[in-house]
């Protein structure tokens, strides 16, 4: 790159943990080359290939294939979440020897800090036009879920219905509550049930394609 650098890898990598903190996936290179607010894609990639080939990012195919391997010169404060299972998939059992995995989250995604927090696995299409955050509810993506017995009405909640858990906007009505999909697919029905709904969170964030992500295969620590 010679005298055409003109950023940092310290920059460079400070603004990769800074998309990832807000957005919760790594940036792609158009989403890279604004936060940089440099001119082309090709400088991007170049800055990429300097940090590839110095060792302090990974890269892979896709167009989030990207990931740092050394820390934020900020020092992003994380702490771990542990994966309870998808919806719809049966009982969410959060207990440690019951989990699939942790994933640590910025601090700044878990509010208040003295709440507990697990994310859920989306599987299906029945939210897929619910929005949190502005981020919409679609197959594969993870949903950080705020763990909470019960739940205001208009709240997307995390239920136990006929022993699986279930993703739906929650409307209280006179006697009953209503769970109803925001989708695209006319297939899904509205779910009726009374005032003895088991609530097991609310959803407070969407991490996109988080699902697709995690089960990629592992490129090191």
């Amino acid at each position: 790159m010679g005298k055409r650098r003109l950023l940092t890898k310290e920059q460079v990598i400070d603004a990769i943990h800074r998309w990832v903190v807000e957005h919760g996936v790594p940036p792609t290179i158009e989403e890279l080359r604004k936060l940089l607010n440099v001119g082309s894609t090709r400088t991007v990639l170049r800055y990429l290939r300097w940090l590839e080939d110095e060792g302090d990012i990974e890269r892979w195919v896709g167009a989030r294939g990207l990931r740092a391997l050394k820390s934020s010169s900020k020092g992003v404060e994380t702490k771990a979440v542990p994966i309870a299972g998808q919806a719809p998939a049966g009982q969410l059992m959060t207990a440690e020897q019951n989990i699939e995995g942790w994933v640590r989250l910025p601090q700044s995604f878990l509010r208040p800090p003295s709440a507990k927090f697990f994310l859920l696995r989306v599987r299906g299409d029945s939210m897929n036009r619910a929005t949190v955050e502005n981020e919409k509810i679609e197959d594969k993506d993870l949903v950080l879920v705020r763990q909470q017995a019960t739940a205001d009405s208009g709240a997307i909640i995390v239920a136990l219905v006929d022993g699986e858990a279930t993703i739906k906007r929650l409307t209280c009505g006179p006697g009953y509550c209503l769970l109803k999909p925001v989708s695209s697919n006319p297939k899904y029905s509205p779910i009726i049930l009374d005032k003895d709904l088991v609530v097991q969170g609310v959803v407070c964030r969407v991490l996109k394609q988080g699902s697709e992500l995690l089960s990629l295969p592992e490129h090191g620590e």
